[in-house]
């Protein structure tokens, strides 16, 4: 990811495939967003691609906050991130998505 760069994890219960700030949404709506997160990595001024993010869904899952987060069910998610460089004009990206099921 680029370094330090805020983003946040945006995740739904389908998958889609629908036009987004020049990128493509590959969750179906209603997406939960969650808090914006800084991407840390090497300090500026360098621009790079240092930073990372990451999110603990079994966290998110024993808190209770959302209840559809059972057992059984399938999420898909991905990040959506500043970029200044973006060629579309929106300064924001997209990460690739992840599809998964959660467990027992």
């Amino acid at each position: 990811m680029i370094n330090q760069k805020t983003g946040l994890l945006l995740y739904g219960y389908g998958q889609a495939s629908t036009p987004f700030q020049g990128g493509t949404l590959c969750i179906a709506a209603p997406l939960v967003r969650t808090a914006p997160q800084d991407s840390g990595g090497t300090s500026p001024p360098a621009a790079d691609c240092s930073g990372t993010y990451s999110y603990d869904f079994n966290a998110r899952i024993q808190s209770g906050a959302d209840p559809a987060l059972v057992a059984g069910a399938t999420v898909a998610a991905q990040y959506w991130y500043r970029d200044p460089a973006d060629p579309t004009g929106f300064a924001t990206g997209l990460t690739d998505a992840v599809t998964f099921t959660i467990g027992p």
